[in-house]
């Protein structure tokens, strides 16, 4: 068996970090032969920078967490470690956010290294103890649940100010170097927990796997280094392609419908990534390429963690829909209207490009500019319509139903943005005697 050291050794080697490293320290085998490489690899003058640890109590275990938390605390005041800790009720949090326990663990976990990064000078990079076993059962669950090449490459040893020095190392040689250097360390007592997916993978289909074959592991990682070789000249191509159709952050879909799904595929998650978003599915990635290459110009979709929004042809991704506020505005002929969508509107007797012609007598009395209320209804061509039908007919986005409007007069709609004038304020330039709306609008 070869050692833990020398595997570690070189994978240091090859991803020359140039600062400092906060060693994610959960108490656990594979975390405190990590944090003993390093220091050993410091006192050799082999990696001449701070050394630090950093460890979240999930409060998940009750008393075993505590017990996980001060074990890591001993540790590191007996090795001189400065060590980062804090407590977060990850329970609570998976509720809130209508999360599984696993996921939510690691969105916590991870958000708590980047502020314990943040606050550590000289430190650089977080490094995790992820294994060879680890890698494999990565790359099988994104397999059955369904992944592109990047999913099926698996853990990459560096990933931004993240590194994995131990991916080469097998959890046999993990527990060989713990024993020879008399290294104690926790046992989490979920890890025999078949509930979770992953914890089956570890115990009832590696076991498998190796009956099959000894070396799977050096086989699954080649495999993933192949897959990886070709993903990362798509990328490079995707990145080219990228530069071309988005700008300011949005994507312009007619210069993007054609490319072929691979590409387009990788454009999209891209400015997913952009905006500030991750962990965008497969399935959610083809919904929105598919509506691209049909030309669909007005779209959303709804996302775990965002809305793809589509407005006349620009692609971007937000948090929230634009919600409609409501409001009813009076309007005087001759003077502007700034509506809270940003829309402004002018009514003049003289008419501007763009301009939509209304009949003059259809809008005495009292008028208004309002927001959509339930049971609206127009007049059109002889034959009154549902307001919400015509929404639903013309397939508006959220962010298209949040700009409409309704011009009223005496408390009929007389016209609307979807867009739609009524019988009775019909008119053509040049006709009877017309008043001219102009819409101005804001993306």
């Amino acid at each position: 068996m070869e050692r833990a050291e020398t595997k570690f050794l070189a994978a240091l080697r090859a991803i020359a970090p140039s600062g400092g490293v906060l060693v994610a320290l959960s108490g656990g085998a594979d975390s405190v032969c990590l944090l003993d490489l390093f220091l050993d690899a410091k006192a050799r003058g082999d990696f001449p920078y701070p050394v630090a640890a950093a460890h979240l109590n999930h409060a998940l275990r009750g008393a075993e967490s505590d017990r996980d938390e001060a074990f890591c605390r001993a540790f590191c005041e007996r090795r001189g470690v400065p060590l980062v800790c804090e407590k977060t009720d990850v329970g609570a949090f998976a509720k809130r956010e209508n999360l599984g326990t696993e996921e939510a663990a690691r969105k916590v976990r991870y958000e708590f290294l980047s502020r314990a990064l943040d606050s550590l000078p000289g430190i650089a990079y977080i490094a995790t103890a992820h294994n060879k076993e680890d890698f494999c059962e990565t790359m099988l669950l994104n397999l059955v649940r369904g992944s592109g090449l990047s999913g099926l490459c698996s853990i990459p040893k560096q990933r931004g100010e993240i590194i994995r020095p131990l991916l080469t190392v097998s959890r046999a040689e993990i527990l060989a170097h713990n024993a020879q250097n008399g290294l104690s360390f926790v046992t989490d007592s979920t890890n025999a927990d078949t509930a979770y997916s992953r914890n089956r993978v570890r115990l009832c289909v590696l076991p498998e796997l190796a009956k099959i074959s000894a070396g799977y592991a050096d086989t699954m990682a080649r495999t993933a280094a192949l897959l990886a070789r070709d993903a990362d000249y798509l990328d490079g191509e995707a990145q080219k392609l990228y530069e071309k159709c988005v700008r300011d952050g949005v994507l312009y879909t007619k210069s993007a419908q054609n490319f072929h799904l691979s590409m387009l595929s990788r454009i999209v998650k891209m400015l997913y990534n952009e905006h500030g978003f991750s962990n965008l599915a497969e399935t959610h990635i083809d919904a929105i390429c598919s509506q691209i290459r049909l030309g669909k110009e007005n779209f959303s979709l709804s996302l775990p963690e965002s809305y793809a929004l589509c407005e006349r042809g620009k692609l971007r991704f937000i948090r929230t829909l634009p919600q409609s506020e409501e409001f009813c505005l009076p309007v005087t002929i001759g003077e502007t209207v700034t509506l809270p969508s940003g829309i402004s509107l002018t009514l003049s007797e003289e008419p501007t490009a763009g301009a939509v012609p209304l009949r003059r007598d259809a809008l005495g009395g009292a008028l208004t500019v309002r927001s959509r209320q339930p049971g609206d209804t127009i007049t059109v061509f002889g034959k009154t319509h549902k307001i919400k039908r015509m929404i639903t007919d013309k397939k508006c986005s959220g962010a298209q139903k949040a700009k409409l409007f309704f011009l009223c007069a005496d408390g009929e709609i007389v016209y609307t943005n979807l867009p739609a004038t009524a019988d009775r304020a019909f008119c053509r330039a040049g006709g009877r005697p017309c008043i001219f709306i102009t819409i101005k609008e804001t993306l």
